[in-house]
């Protein structure tokens, strides 16, 4: 009994200090200049609370660590909650889940949460999302949108890509760039192609499936354009060459409505131009035209020399016939 009356003794004159260090009223706070625990004996900061309950092993276990919040009518609130992300018993499944909760609704981290933030101390992984949904990853310097693996740099991944549902940037007249099974395509403001770059390396402009390195659906305007050849057309100077007489060239072109060696207008329009190989044939047949003047020069001239001689001899002729004709003295 005498024991008992000393403790009750001890606690009376103790518990007045004790209470002094907190003062009351509208505000409530504790003059004590060391930290506060909050489940921990041994608080390391200002504030330090702690839950000393294990998380359970099964995936999406999860345990709430704290909540603030405030009244919009409704309840809103700030939680923090520790997931687990996989199943496992240490930190390595881990994750820290931090997330807004409605009236106490929305309070199943990675199934209903609202716009969640949540980070993965194992993989170096942050993640933004809401309910079951992940919008936004950073891994490992990786940034991912839609996707929570991130491979590149940026990583932008779609269930299903459409032309208009990548990338969007501009002002309001926006542009777009998408990427599919098929090619790399760069978009105006209506959703519409005018850039495509198909995997296999074909390249479209206004055209979404081009059959060639570069199909051009439009005019093209350049100061130069280079083509390059594996030959040319000067083997017509050749002295084997066999050169068509014009009266084979009257003959063909009679019977074919168009030059011996070059397309016809139906292959023309069947298979369009191939500007180098028609540069070719185009000299081709300036080579040819020019053999033609040439030897139509030759034999002008022989002709001409031909006259000349006739002149010349009509001359001597009219001369020995004034002769014959003049009277003898």
């Amino acid at each position: 009994m005498k024991k008992l009356n000393l403790i009750i003794l001890a606690l009376l004159f103790v518990s007045p200090f004790a209470r002094a260090q907190w003062t009351t009223g509208t505000n409530i706070y504790n003059t004590n200049t060391g930290n506060v625990g909050i489940g921990s004996n041994n608080p390391n900061a200002k504030l330090t609370i702690y839950q000393s309950t294990s998380l359970g092993s099964v995936a999406k276990n999860n345990m709430l660590l704290s909540s603030t919040g405030g009244a919009a009518v409704n309840n809103v609130q700030n939680n923090v909650w520790l997931v687990r992300n996989a199943a496992g018993s240490d930190f390595t499944t881990a994750r820290l889940h931090d997330a807004i909760s409605i009236d106490g609704s929305y309070i199943t981290p990675q199934t209903d949460t609202r716009t969640w933030w949540e980070r993965d101390p194992t993989t170096d992984v942050q993640s933004w999302g809401s309910a079951a949904s992940t919008y936004l990853t950073l891994k490992q310097g990786n940034l991912g949108i839609g996707t929570i693996a991130p491979a590149a740099k940026l990583d932008i991944t779609v269930s299903s890509s459409s032309l208009t549902n990548n990338i969007r940037f501009g002002d309001a007249t926006p542009g777009y760039l998408a990427a599919g099974t098929n090619g790399i395509y760069l978009s105006n403001n209506s959703g519409t192609a005018v850039f495509t770059v198909l995997h296999g390396g074909n390249v479209g402009i206004g055209t979404l499936i081009p059959q060639n390195k570069l199909d051009v659906n439009g005019t093209i305007h350049a100061k130069q354009v280079n083509i390059d050849l594996s030959g040319w057309s000067d083997y017509v100077f050749k002295k084997d060459y066999p050169l068509l007489p014009l009266i084979g060239v009257k003959d063909y072109i009679d019977k074919n409505q168009h030059l011996p060696g070059i397309p016809s207008e139906q292959e023309m329009i069947k298979n369009g131009l191939n500007v180098g190989e028609m540069n070719q044939l185009l000299m081709k047949k300036v080579e040819e035209l020019t053999l033609y003047l040439i030897e139509k020069d030759r034999k002008e001239k022989e002709q001409e020399i031909k006259l000349q001689n006739q002149d010349e001899r009509i001359h001597k002729l009219e001369e020995v016939l004034l002769k014959m004709t003049k009277p003898n003295n």
